[in-house]
């Protein structure tokens, strides 16, 4: 566990990197944007979409995808948890990787989708609660489930 430990703390480290870096996230946050305004048109939620904001017309809230909304951190933690996993061959290890994409791609545009949908439902005040409690920890678990199921899928090598 030990072993473990020390190498997701190791694995961490390109995460501070690319923090330090200061990434232009920008084609990410229009591709969110646009994944959330897609599933918004599925749960029948009136919207404007400019570039990356999400102005919602029927409680005129102006929503903006950030660089921290583009789910980066949820895919560097999964990507850590994988690699840091002993006893897998490395391209298992790639494989998850890749399949994690889409997976925490799709998992955090519902979240903030569902968010919008929950703050208008149940009033605006009610999103801060929504977003940076129930469905932080909502990704945590998704990123957390995914890795269990790649490691259920996966033989270790002795």
């Amino acid at each position: 566990m030990l072993i473990f430990i020390s190498r997701f703390l190791l694995l961490a480290l390109p995460f501070y990197f690319i923090l330090w870096l200061n990434f232009d996230a920008y084609p990410l946050q229009l591709l969110t944007a646009n994944a959330v305004s897609f599933i918004l048109t599925i749960l029948n939620v009136e919207y404007e979409l400019n570039g990356h904001l999400i102005f919602i017309p029927s409680v005129l809230w102006t929503i903006e995808i950030i660089k921290d909304c583009v789910g980066w951190k949820s895919l560097m933690a999964l990507w850590g948890l994988i690699f840091a996993t002993r006893g897998i061959c490395y391209k298992t290890k790639v494989y998850g990787a890749l399949a994690g994409i889409p997976l925490i791609f799709i998992g955090n545009a519902i979240r903030i989708a569902s968010s919008i949908w929950l703050a208008i439902m149940f009033g605006l005040d009610k999103f801060t609660f929504i977003h940076d409690f129930l469905w932080q920890w909502g990704l945590i678990a998704l990123v957390l489930g995914i890795w269990w199921v790649w490691l259920g899928k996966t033989t270790v090598r002795n």
